[in-house]
């Protein structure tokens, strides 16, 4: 049945970081922890938030091989748009 609680936590992570850019620890981590027996004790915080944070710079990492396979981003054109503001 924990395994239900980590779809979820999953699919609310991956919503609210598509639609609002939140972090994957803002979702997971209450979810985690509350919901999940095996994150109850004293290193389960510890834990939901390490599993949290590996799975924003596995999605940051996608994200980063896909923009360099479209050259939708270069690094020149990112730098000039930053000294444009």
């Amino acid at each position: 049945m924990e395994w239900i609680w980590y779809i979820i936590a999953a699919l609310g992570a991956g919503i609210g970081t598509g639609l609002a850019g939140l972090s994957a620890a803002t979702v997971m981590v209450p979810i985690l922890i509350v919901l999940c027996p095996s994150f109850a004790g004293e290193t389960g915080a510890y834990q939901a938030t390490a599993i949290a944070l590996a799975s924003d710079i596995l999605g940051s990492a996608v994200t980063a091989y896909t923009a360099a396979m479209r050259l939708s981003a270069s690094a020149t054109s990112c730098w000039a748009a930053s000294r444009s503001f």
